[in-house]
């Protein structure tokens, strides 16, 4: 992997980008498995089964999974809040949004990522970055007004945008906090230690306080993509996010998370019959128009 990672000079934002569209894939998928498997057990399935993935591919590289103590209160924020409270709180809110809204309102976190690093120091802020974060959040704004869904109702629908925005900040504070833990840890490992650190949230969400619902064999078509969900929208798409992380730092490779909405876009209409009005798209737009201006360098 290191061999491959020197050869070619965009490893990072390649990696990164895959994961992106990935994710972009798994927002309409996870919505269409979750109209015929419960979603609290569906997440303890997905990550449990994920967990276990990683954990034998560690073992598989001859890693073991120790830490030490001065990394462990960064890998229970990284598992606790950025991988279990982020997934339930992502959970929740598409099942009361379209996917394609949800994943317009996670592609804020580019913005909120500069922001988390303005704060901590890790990276300057211009004038025109924060330009860049204003006209962002206006066109999140723009996205999360842009109607309520006829079937959930006005105030689910408002839930579900306040649950995806949450999520949203949870997952701008995933990068962050994981970068000074992949100078000295493998992607690989981080990963599966952060997986195994969000099931103490995920598993009493999943089993015990979401609603209980009577499992049904689904059909080949929903197992297939449940199979999607964890092999390519989690144990593929997570690993990958670390390594544009630990390749090219967390600013760079979230904005790359763009690519999430357009692949969502493109699909939902597609599996779940959403539709994209003319206000979203607009909002879309200024979100992407002020990604441009926060990654110039220059300050006017």
């Amino acid at each position: 992997m290191s061999n491959i990672s020197r050869n070619f000079p965009l490893y990072g934002e390649t990696c990164a980008g895959l994961a992106a569209v990935l994710w972009g894939l798994n927002y309409p998928i996870t919505k269409w498995v979750l109209k015929a498997v419960p979603a609290g057990e569906f997440l303890v399935v997905r990550f449990s089964l994920g967990g276990l993935l990683f954990v034998s591919i560690v073992a598989m590289c001859g890693q073991d999974l120790s830490i030490e103590r001065k990394d462990r209160s960064k890998l229970a924020v990284l598992g606790l809040l950025c991988v279990g409270l982020y997934n339930v709180l992502w959970t929740l809110g598409i099942h009361r949004i379209s996917s394609s809204t949800s994943a317009l309102i996670i592609s804020s976190s580019p913005l909120l990522v500069g922001f988390f690093c303005s704060l901590l120091g890790m990276e300057k802020m211009t004038i025109r970055r924060w330009l860049g974060l204003t006209s962002g959040f206006l066109g999140v704004v723009m996205i999360m007004v842009s109607g309520s869904s006829p079937q959930t109702g006005l105030q689910s629908f408002l839930g579900g945008n306040a649950m995806t925005a949450l999520s949203a900040i949870l997952f701008a504070l995933y990068a962050v906090v994981a970068k000074p833990l992949l100078r000295e840890h493998s992607a690989i490992k981080v990963t599966a230690l952060a997986m195994l650190g969000g099931l103490p949230v995920i598993v009493p969400f999943g089993l015990f306080i979401s609603p209980p619902a009577s499992w049904v064999l689904p059909g080949p078509e929903i197992l297939l993509g449940g199979l999607y969900v964890v092999l390519a929208g989690t144990v593929a798409a997570y690993f990958l996010w670390y390594r544009g992380v630990q390749r090219i730092g967390p600013v760079q490779t979230v904005m790359l998370h763009f690519l999430t909405p357009c692949v969502s876009l493109v699909f939902a209409p597609l599996l779940l019959g959403d539709s994209s009005s003319p206000q979203k798209i607009l909002g879309a737009g200024i979100v992407f128009f002020s990604v441009v201006i926060f990654r110039l360098k220059k300050d006017s």
